[in-house]
């Protein structure tokens, strides 16, 4: 079995610090790539939720070969979701897949679909792909489908209804259960919302909740910032507020890495690390949290969706019927759940809500 990323080399996904430290610290080279420019037309709406696509045009006998357009391993969720959909591949769905071809983008939108076209001339069965960019990349799954390939999308969608199933997370849920759980512990005073970019289009989804939500409470007084994929960043970008002895009284944070840095710039300072809404379940802000008290709201479980999209793509290859839209669910925890969840021998990018075998975790994550 192959696992193309661009090098035409075999390998099977491991995560060692040092090889996590390289991606990560080529994200910020990647993600400010220059992007095409973003299409403003609306997206379709949403299929009903019991909506479900006829597969039978798509049944054919396995081994089936799957391709995969990723926009790159470049932070730690990333990681986690692709090594679920290399273990649906590699162990729990074995023996229906002969290869596995899988390219990344490195949040480059053009790259992806010139990998799209790359995956489709080599006879994938089915295209599965996490779009960088919901209108850039739309040609390319258009094309795919036109040219009788399924398309699993995750976990954001594109501004299109061609595909055969979208699996996501509910971002603007989230981002709606953050604020509302912030506006119950801040009656009043200054909330500091952190937004992480870029995200691809689940960003901005999540910013819809919490606005959504913080518009009910005029007695908050609400600033927005946008914020890199990076804790030093954060941190930065807090340390500058607090300078200006500016008042926080709560923040919301749009994942667990900006946290981290929200936390060490009030430990610098000297200051009350104020509630803390938005973090995750991700090892390095369960550690930070653990270690400073902070009182918090986290969310996860999303990367676990890489293994349910194998699943179905099983389905969709057997010819079943699949659920045009699957709602992906998240879990919600406070500061009480951080020693159930929280590995002190895993390295801060394992991720606490996962279906993978231990010894993955521990080939992957072990200090």
């Amino acid at each position: 079995m192959e696992r193309d990323s661009g090098a035409n080399q075999p390998q099977r996904l491991g995560l060692t610090r040092r090889r996590f430290m390289r991606l990560a610290a080529g994200m910020a080279a990647t993600v400010f790539l220059p992007a095409c420019h973003r299409s403003a037309a609306p997206f379709p709406p949403l299929p009903p939720a019991d909506a479900q696509m006829d597969t039978t045009l798509y049944a054919k006998a396995p081994p089936w070969r799957l391709g995969r357009s990723g926009r790159g391993e470049v932070n730690a969720w990333m990681v986690m979701f692709s090594a679920h959909i290399e273990y649906g591949v590699r162990d729990r769905f074995q023996p229906y897949f002969g290869d596995f071809l899988c390219r990344s983008a490195n949040w480059d939108p053009n790259k992806q679909i010139e990998d799209i076209r790359i995956l489709l001339a080599r006879g994938i069965d089915l295209l599965l792909i996490d779009p960088i960019d919901a209108s850039v990349v739309l040609g390319g799954v258009e094309e795919a489908m036109r040219s009788g390939v399924p398309v699993i999308v995750a976990p954001t969608r594109v501004q299109s209804d061609q595909f055969v199933t979208w699996v996501s997370n509910n971002e603007e849920s989230r981002g709606e259960q953050c604020a509302e759980w912030i506006s119950r512990i801040v009656p009043s005073g200054a909330v500091l919302v952190l937004q992480s970019v870029p995200a691809a289009d689940d960003s901005a989804a999540w910013l819809s909740g919490v606005r959504r939500r913080l518009d009910r409470r005029p007695e908050l007084d609400v600033s927005v910032l946008r914020c890199s994929w990076q804790a030093a960043e954060a941190r930065r970008l807090l340390a500058a507020r607090l300078d200006r002895r500016d008042a926080v009284d709560g923040v919301i944070v749009s994942n667990g890495l900006l946290g981290q840095g929200v936390v060490q710039a009030f430990v610098e300072r000297g200051n009350r690390i104020p509630p803390i809404s938005g973090g995750d379940d991700s090892n390095g802000w369960l550690r930070t949290a653990k270690e400073h008290s902070v009182r918090f709201l986290g969310t996860g479980g999303g990367a676990s969706m890489g293994l349910h999209c194998v699943e179905l793509a099983t389905r969709i290859l057997s010819g079943q019927p699949v659920q045009r839209h699957v709602a992906f669910p998240y879990q919600a925890f406070e500061a009480d759940a951080v020693d159930r969840y929280y590995r002190a021998h895993l390295s801060d990018h394992y991720w606490a809500f996962h279906e993978l075998p231990e010894d993955w975790i521990d080939r992957m994550f072990r200090l």
